[in-house]
């Protein structure tokens, strides 16, 4: 059996990460230049899911805005 859909937890207030977490949702920290979502991001397109569901709750309109800005070529959908 073929995994087709992927879920993205995106819903934490990444209280252990504060000060940085204050103003940013932990998904949209970055390493290396690269924010912790599009990492995660570009490893679910490596192993061939074509589908990605992401849940958001804390800060939810800024990964909203960067999904947009960003073109992953994937079927992205944010779901409440």
């Amino acid at each position: 059996m073929k995994v087709k859909t992927a879920l993205i937890l995106c819903a934490g207030l990444g209280k252990r990460l504060n000060p940085l977490t204050l103003n940013k949702p932990k998904p949209l920290l970055e390493l290396n230049n690269i924010t912790l979502l599009e990492n995660t991001i570009n490893l679910i397109k490596e192993l061939g899911i074509k589908k990605i569901l992401i849940n958001t709750f804390y800060l939810k309109d800024q990964i909203n805005n960067y999904l947009k800005k960003k073109k992953f070529n994937i079927s992205i959908n944010i779901v409440p």
